[in-house]
């Protein structure tokens, strides 16, 4: 079977509903066109960011291949970070099994969408699906490591036989 992007992972999906008595909470975005991140952050305010390339071999199936690891303290009252964070390219590869259905967190009274994983993703097994759409510009390491810009549309075609 062919590598694919599921687009039922596309956008947001956060751990915090189903971190009850934890000390971290994480985040994974999912763009697209087959790039995303991690968020890491704890209560002692470490926060790490790691941007990978996602695809998916098979149904139920999920690869990421790191490319960064971002890694500082997070800034109070900000989304990002304090200071200018580490930066490590990555070359991690996670493969792990995942299902996508309606669950119930801890402490919730209605199931929201959750990505379950086999394995832990930056911790968590369970992520409950966010309602923003995100953009390369929401991640808060960019700041820091800006992404490279979009490929320049090349000049238009020339005319044959005009003058």
């Amino acid at each position: 079977m062919t590598a694919f992007l599921d687009e039922r992972l596309t956008g947001p999906w956060y751990s915090a509903p189903y971190d009850v008595g934890a000390m971290e909470t994480s985040d994974l975005v999912f763009l697209p066109d087959g790039s995303g991140w991690s968020r890491f952050e704890s209560i002692g305010s470490e926060m790490a960011v790691t941007r990978f390339r996602w695809h998916c071999p098979g149904p139920g199936r999920l690869v990421l291949l790191n490319t960064w690891l971002i890694r500082g303290r997070w800034a109070a009252g900000s989304d990002g970070f304090a200071g200018v964070p580490d930066r490590t390219r990555d070359g991690t590869v996670t493969s792990v099994g995942y299902r996508i259905a309606p669950q119930v967190p801890p402490y919730g009274d209605e199931p929201v969408t959750t990505l379950a994983c086999d394995e832990p993703v930056e911790f968590a097994h369970c992520f409950a699906r966010g309602g923003l759409p995100v953009t390369r510009a929401d991640d808060p390491s960019a700041v820091h490591l800006p992404y490279p810009p979009p490929p320049r549309p090349g000049p238009p075609p020339r005319a044959v036989g005009r003058r």
